[in-house]
């Protein structure tokens, strides 16, 4: 059966250092998501994302989409076709909200693998390593994003507490054959 490992969490918990871990080590590639924004200069088209024009981007079927500004991103069910016609384990790296929509949609299809730290102040730290400002560390920190597990969504997460990266690494170890065998 075709499996999509959700993953989610708070910024600076390692979602991306996660998928980037599975696409290394387990061959299990990361669903290519799209935008509307243009290409910056280190991204390469298909693989950093889709980039679309307004028309092609509203021809597309969304699991979940938002507008940034004067750019829209999202997750489109043709991109996880895509995606599974060459894997049958892939994953996606999604807010809050794309988690409900995919559960929704794709119910035991999905692993939802929810990736945070002990603390807040790791967070910060992760944060403030990585170059954001003060004051978007602040914000980030304050509850307002939209990445911090809801009660309602706590039985269908598998919560994965990445303090330690040896750690974590193990577990992703015993879980991914648990997954391709399902």
């Amino acid at each position: 059966m075709r499996k999509l490992i959700l993953i989610a969490g708070p910024s600076g918990a390692g979602k991306t250092t996660i998928s980037e871990y599975l696409t290394r080590e387990f061959a299990i590639p990361r669903v290519v998501t799209h935008t509307t924004r243009p290409m910056r200069q280190e991204e390469v088209p298909n693989q950093s994302y889709y980039f679309e024009s307004d028309a092609s981007f509203e021809k597309l079927h969304f699991f979940e989409h938002i507008k940034y500004g004067s750019y829209q991103y999202g997750s489109s069910k043709e991109a996880l076709d895509e995606a599974w016609q060459e894997h049958e384990l892939v994953s996606l790296i999604v807010d809050i909200n794309g988690v409900r929509s995919y559960l929704t949609a794709l119910k035991q299809q999905v692993y939802f693998l929810y990736v945070t730290t002990s603390t807040k102040k790791e967070l910060a730290a992760r944060l403030m390593q990585r170059g954001d400002s003060p004051a978007k560390i602040s914000e980030r920190l304050s509850g307002s994003e939209l990445n911090e597990l809801p009660k309602s969504l706590k039985k269908q997460a598998h919560i994965l507490v990445n303090d330690d990266w040896a750690t974590t690494t193990k577990k992703l170890a015993t879980l991914v054959p648990k997954l391709l065998k399902a």
